[in-house]
């Protein structure tokens, strides 16, 4: 029994000493430290986990990004900094404008030899070219690449009076009775990466501006039997049909396509196309 009492009154003593030596010295507290998580502990672990998974998948997007380089782009690069939000050719949807085009009388041909347009000057005052005013030839077809298809189409102006001709063709193109769903991509760059600047194209009499046109053919999965129609339309209601092959008024092309389908294209193709320059034939 004393020896009891005297280890209390050791701790006690214990106690009370270590109250006098460290002031605010707290024994229930320390043990609630003792206990406490360590919270730097655990996040650093879970940073170090993350770190080692970052690093674990390095070498896998590595061997993508070289699967996906040596890839061969069907198309160039292009730069639409200067082009406005791609058109997209709809069904009709009753409007008579683009219901039907008129065709070309007499048979359009391209001159001999093409004589190009000029860049406008800010003072021109020649009226806006109408489709009556103009004489539009697609000729120059090839394909590179295997399964991509380029033309051009050229405009001449027929009268004997100057007009004004900018911006991008408007076009339509239709098989089976109906427009294809095609987005018309308004590029300002051709086929060779080279910058081709939005202006305005004074059409003198005789003188011509051309288009450059370029899709992603669609092979055997296109139809190549129905016949098709090309359709450009100036303004907001005037358009005309452009002669392809199997058509009466179609310029015979010995480079150029026999099928009356010669856009290799269906519902949801893409047809890039160059603004209006000067022809260079």
């Amino acid at each position: 029994m004393a020896r009891e009492e005297t280890r209390e009154e050791t701790r006690v003593e214990t106690r009370e000493d270590m109250s006098l030596l460290h002031p605010g010295w707290d024994p229930g507290r320390r043990r609630q430290d003792r206990r406490r998580p360590r919270r730097g502990a655990t996040v650093a672990v879970l940073v170090l986990v993350a770190v080692a998974a970052v690093v674990a998948l390095l070498p896998f997007r590595q061997a993508a990004r070289t699967e996906d380089s040596g890839r061969e782009p069907a198309f160039p690069a292009e730069t639409l900094s200067s082009a406005p939000t791609p058109v997209e050719s709809r069904p009709p949807t009753g409007n008579p404008e683009w219901d039907a085009g008129s065709p070309q009388v007499p048979p359009a041909v391209l001159p001999t030899p093409v004589r190009p347009a000029t860049a406008a000057p800010a003072t021109a005052e020649a009226p806006a070219c109408r489709v009556d005013d103009l004489s539009l030839v697609v000729h120059g077809w090839s394909t590179w690449l295997g399964a991509n298809g380029t033309t051009t189409l050229t405009a001449t102006n027929r009268t004997s009076a100057s007009c004004l001709l900018g911006g991008w063709p408007e076009l339509r193109l239709e098989q089976g009775g109906r427009p294809l769903a095609l987005t018309m991509q308004q590029s300002a760059t051709d086929l060779d990466h080279r910058e081709v600047p939005v202006a305005r194209l004074l059409l003198a009499p005789g003188t011509s501006a051309s288009s450059t046109l370029w899709w992603r053919g669609y092979g055997t999965a296109a139809d190549h039997a129905a016949p098709q129609r090309l359709t450009v339309r100036l303004g907001d209601v005037e358009r005309r049909l452009v002669p392809l092959p199997g058509d009466p008024a179609y310029a015979p092309d010995p480079d150029g396509p026999d099928s009356p389908a010669p856009f290799d294209l269906i519902d949801g193709g893409t047809i890039s196309l160059t603004p209006w320059r000067p022809a260079a034939w």
